[in-house]
């Protein structure tokens, strides 16, 4: 009779916990090796492998309690059979529990990896807008100093143009007036600027140009003296030597006789 009872109980669950703690503990070795590959979840391993050794530990527990009940064999086969359903069940949904658990961990380090990934692509793509507006910028900056360059050297060559253009002027104006003027200055000479611009048809500023070029190119008017640019005065160095031998002679000499 205790044999055919033992038959039907069959294989007693004790015999599956040592294979079951087996698994735990290979599965535990691997979320070890990921997370030492993957250190950014360490948080995340840490709390499924502390789930992990509480599922352990009441395996443990429940090891132990199947070795107290076998040891209390013998009262009622229908008992026996309750219990140690009740407690299969619990083990099974205690590990559809921890599948669900891994489950949603998965989940979590593939939405965190996307989350990076997308984080990533976007610091890429922010890089690559500001490096390109960096070369707009430069593209820009490089077109507006060549325009710049240009406008100058268009400026400068057009006064230098206008210099030359009035440089021909004032040369064929002095080659036209220098005699007359010359010829007024020796007979006059304390002039008044403003008598010889209406006497030769010029303005005074063209009458200035004109005797600064014969002081500067003429010996004859070398020692002649200016009165700012009202007045001017022919010398030579005859008049030097007459006003010095008057000056002997006298002691003194006005205006007037060194006009004269």
């Amino acid at each position: 009779m205790a044999s055919a009872n033992k038959e039907d109980q069959g294989i007693p669950l004790v015999v599956f916990i040592p294979i079951i703690l087996c698994i735990i503990g290979i599965l535990v070795l691997l979320d070890i090796r990921q997370r030492q590959r993957n250190p950014q979840y360490e948080t995340i391993d840490t709390h499924q492998q502390a789930f992990e050794q509480h599922f352990m530990q009441q395996d443990e527990d429940e090891q132990e309690n199947g070795s107290d009940d076998n040891h209390g064999e013998g009262s009622s086969t229908a008992v026996r059979v309750k219990k140690v359903g009740k407690k299969r069940g619990e083990k099974l949904r205690r590990k559809e529990e921890m599948r669900q658990y891994r489950e949603y961990m998965d989940r979590q380090r593939d939405l965190r990896r996307a989350q990076d990934e997308i984080y990533e692509e976007e610091y890429r793509r922010k890089k690559i807008e500001d490096s390109i507006k960096r070369t707009d910028e430069m593209e820009k900056r490089k077109k507006e100093k060549e325009r710049k360059a240009k406008a100058d050297a268009k400026e400068e060559s057009k006064l230098q143009k206008l210099q030359e253009k009035d440089a021909k002027k004032r040369q064929s104006r002095f080659s036209k007036y220098n005699e007359k003027l010359k010829k007024l200055v020796k007979e006059k000479k304390l002039c008044d600027i403003s008598e010889l611009a209406r006497a030769t048809g010029l303005s005074q500023e063209e009458v200035v140009d004109i005797l600064k070029k014969l002081c500067n190119q003429d010996d004859e008017f070398e020692l002649c003296l200016w009165s700012g640019t009202d007045a001017f005065l022919f010398i030579t160095q005859k008049d030097y030597t007459e006003f010095n031998q008057l000056f002997k002679t006298k002691g003194k000499m006005s205006i007037h006789d060194a006009v004269l």
